[in-house]
């Protein structure tokens, strides 16, 4: 066997480094790779604890406390555009399947999210929080908001209520998307009750653009104005 040139690179800069042991451990954890997944989903959850969830409404029976209490995931590592849009964006299939491909690909519910993927499909997921056309709302304005009340910005929490909780997703409030439940929030944040409105009603929209913050928040005063969220 003619092993001179490995011969030559080991004595220059991995003089103690020898190919057969090496080998054999990018083998092994690779090996751990792909097996120490499955080993969790044959141990951690099974179909009869799937089946434990009350069905909703959703096309599959998704647990938001499995995900994020149980398995601490991040809201955002799911919902991709919440910082950086005016929605929060349902996941794609993508990212489900980023996971589940190794985690749990044993369960009924996770073959159907692989299904959708075979078959390149988005998930019909059922919208639960959703507000009147007439309104906006943008989520990056909320997460990223820094003020007295919220220094780090607003907690989905604040919102969604305890979702991270949820086997099913439902409303925390039944005032959700209604006016006084806006305003609710927005009065809590001070100056806006004290300060008076910074642009007319009537002003066309450039000229409210231009009435926000360089960093992208509202001016203080139009938390109470109705251009806040009819524009």
């Amino acid at each position: 066997m003619n092993c001179g040139r490995f011969k030559r690179c080991r004595s220059r800069r991995f003089p103690s480094l020898r190919p057969g042991p090496v080998l054999f451990l990018v083998a092994m954890l690779g090996l751990l790779t792909l097996a120490v997944p499955s080993a969790w989903a044959q141990t951690l959850l099974t179909d009869e604890d799937v089946a434990k969830i009350p069905a909703g409404d959703q096309p599959i029976a998704f647990s938001h406390k499995i995900h994020s209490t149980d398995n601490l995931i991040d809201c955002q590592y799911c919902h991709i555009y919440a910082r950086r849009s005016s929605s929060s964006g349902v996941p794609p299939v993508a990212i489900c399947v980023g996971c589940h491909k190794f985690v749990a690909n044993n369960l009924a519910e996770v073959k159907k999210v692989l299904e959708y993927w075979d078959r390149q499909e988005p998930i019909p997921w059922v919208k639960i929080h959703d507000v009147p056309d007439f309104v906006r709302y943008p989520h990056y304005k909320h997460v990223n908001a820094k003020n007295e009340i919220y220094p780090d910005g607003i907690l989905c929490q604040e919102c969604h209520g305890p979702i991270e909780m949820m086997d099913v997703v439902a409303q925390a409030k039944p005032t959700f998307g209604q006016m006084g439940w806006c305003l609710e929030c927005h009065l809590t944040i001070p100056g806006t009750m004290e300060r008076k409105r910074a642009i007319a009603a009537s002003t066309d929209p450039k000229k409210t653009k231009d009435a926000m913050h360089p960093n992208g928040n509202y001016n203080r005063p139009i938390l109470s104005d109705c251009l806040t969220c009819h524009y």
